[in-house]
């Protein structure tokens, strides 16, 4: 014949109860403080690049407005400027296809990017039938 002690299993389960809880956050703290030591690891060897770093450099001489060449990057941001507007140009061009199209101006998009990732791949799926359509 088997008897229970109903006294004792409640007062066991109380204790594994708190056991549990105890080896949960003392792990969540072992944790912490491992990813806290491993910052610091990593900012203090990083400080010591930097100051590698800084010593190897040679320090620069500063030259005065006159001394620079601004017009050698102007010309570059131009020539930039120019190849954009010519692939803009061939990418409208080649979504019109043989309609007579003439690009009058470039400006950007004013709010940024308003469409979300999902609105964009929805509009360009339905491109090509709404131009099947004759829509555009």
């Amino acid at each position: 014949m088997t008897t229970y002690l109903a006294s004792a299993e409640p007062n066991m389960s109380v204790i594994i109860l708190i056991t549990g809880f105890a080896v949960v956050f003392a792990v969540l703290i072992l944790l912490i403080g491992i990813i806290w030591a491993y910052s610091k690891i990593v900012s203090s060897v990083q400080k010591s690049v930097e100051k590698r770093k800084a010593k190897n450099t040679p320090v620069e001489e500063t030259t005065t407005a006159e001394e620079s060449a601004p017009v050698v990057e102007d010309t570059a941001d131009m020539s930039d400027d120019l190849q954009t507007i010519a692939v803009i140009t061939a990418a409208v061009e080649a979504f019109y296809g043989d309609k007579k199209v003439r690009v009058v101006g470039i400006r950007p998009q004013a709010g940024g990017n308003t469409r979300s990732q999902w609105a964009a791949a929805g509009l360009m799926e339905s491109m090509p039938k709404m131009r099947s359509e004759g829509l555009l």
